[in-house]
């Protein structure tokens, strides 16, 4: 056979190739992307941010007053000094008797007692129901009751020390903090809620999306083993552009649900915004999106290729759930370090989590999302190392795939398994 025949048989096993790839692919995708719990798995994020939106607007339609509002609380003065109520604080005072008989009546919570004594005296009772232990509710108004009530106080004993109004103001508030930007532009002030829970439910859903992912190849390679639809499909298809077919088009799958949900977070973050404050201040930069599809596509080829090995080795679905959630653990560890990525970003266990590829995309996108500028050093070295591995992962998960796949009922050996990894069996 001469040189440029054998170019053309090379070409022609190429296409080949990509041909039978293609058709998998697209059969596995319309199959996954049709089933019910696909679309409704999809529609889950889309109609939960709109029924939060719809229970806002229901329940709390005027939350942004709400949020500035300032804080209620009763108080029973037995201290016989004037308390001085600072702008912007709501304080109703009682006799002990009334607010005894609203607290028995549930129409006040609780309502604190200054003592008599006050303020050589200075311990300040809190009369609560005594039917119920605090929710977090509770916990929370209580905490900002106290804060107002320090204030009050603070003020009180300002005005009897005979302290000009500005200075006790002064003391009162000694600063206010405005953020802005190095070009001296107003920026919008950091917000806990903003800056770490939603960061860390991004890293959650796609986490959680290149589990669903993989579990879409798992699930398709054990139910075409146990129902001997494969064979069929070895009849046309061989082994290793049908498994590149199905990463492949399972993969667009999770990309499409992926797509979709991300977009449903772009659209809704400005309307829930308007409604939620804190979230004003949280924006998702072109720049984390993009390096967080790569990571998820990194990742989905890295899981994916594990789980199809696996759906391969194991004699059933049951079997292959218990060993594919061996290797799913290690996609969450990052998750129970993220202690470790608000505190100290530079962490060695960071970096190490970011380096090693079973944990490089959740510790990525964490990193990710808390920094305001990617550290491109470990960004690149993640990516190198996570890349690598998953071409060797698809590579040995072809092999076991081609070895392994007619066996029914069997567990393979560990001999036979490094025997087809390292294509000597």
């Amino acid at each position: 056979m001469s040189g440029s025949q054998a170019r053309q048989a090379r070409a022609d096993r190429r296409r080949s190739f990509l041909r039978l790839a293609a058709l998998v692919a697209r059969r596995d995708y319309l199959r996954t992307v049709r089933r019910r719990g696909f679309i409704v798995g999809t529609a889950v994020l889309p109609l939960a941010i709109a029924g939060l939106l719809g229970l806002s607007v229901v329940f709390a339609p005027g939350f942004e007053e709400q949020a500035a509002a300032p804080p209620e609380m009763a108080l029973v003065n037995e201290s016989g000094l004037q308390l001085v109520i600072p702008a912007g604080y709501q304080v109703r005072q009682y006799e002990q008797a009334e607010a005894r008989e609203q607290l028995r009546d549930g129409r006040l919570r609780e309502y604190y007692i200054i003592p008599a004594d006050y303020p050589s005296n200075r311990a300040v009772l809190r009369a609560v129901a005594a039917s119920r232990g605090p929710g977090l509710e509770d916990v929370q108004r209580r905490s900002t009751q106290q804060q107002a009530l320090a204030v009050v106080l603070r003020a009180t004993l300002l005005e009897r020390q005979e302290i000009p109004p500005d200075v006790a103001t002064g003391l009162l508030e000694p600063f206010l903090i405005d953020d802005t930007t190095v070009d001296g532009e107003g920026a919008p002030a950091p917000s806990f809620n903003a800056g770490f829970m939603l960061p860390y439910a991004f890293t959650f859903l796609f986490v959680m999306s290149i589990f669903i992912t993989s579990g879409y190849l798992l699930q398709s390679v054990t139910e075409e083993k146990e129902n001997r639809v494969v064979e069929i499909l070895l009849s046309s298809v061989p082994p290793l552009p049908l498994m590149t077919g199905k990463i492949v088009g399972l993969g667009a799958a999770g990309l499409t649900q992926v797509a979709i949900w991300v977009a449903t977070a772009l659209l809704a973050l400005p309307l829930l915004g308007q409604r939620f404050p804190d979230l004003a201040a949280f924006e998702i930069r072109p720049l984390v999106i993009a390096l967080a599809m790569v990571f998820f596509v990194l990742g989905y080829l890295t899981y994916g290729a594990i789980f199809a090995a696996i759906g391969a080795l194991a004699p059933g679905a049951r079997e292959a759930q218990q060993y594919s959630g061996f290797f799913g653990f290690f996609a969450v560890i990052p998750l129970i370090f993220a202690g470790v990525f608000l505190t100290d970003p530079a962490s060695p266990i960071v970096v190490a989590l970011a380096i090693i590829p079973l944990t490089a995309p959740a510790a990525m996108l964490q990193i990710l999302a808390l920094t305001f500028e990617p550290p491109w050093p470990l960004v690149v070295a993640s990516l190198a190392s996570l890349g690598v591995f998953a071409v060797l992962a698809a590579v040995a998960a072809a092999r076991v795939f081609r070895a392994t796949l007619l066996l029914y009922g069997a567990r393979p050996s560990l001999r036979g398994v490094v025997g087809a990894i390292t294509a000597r069996g």
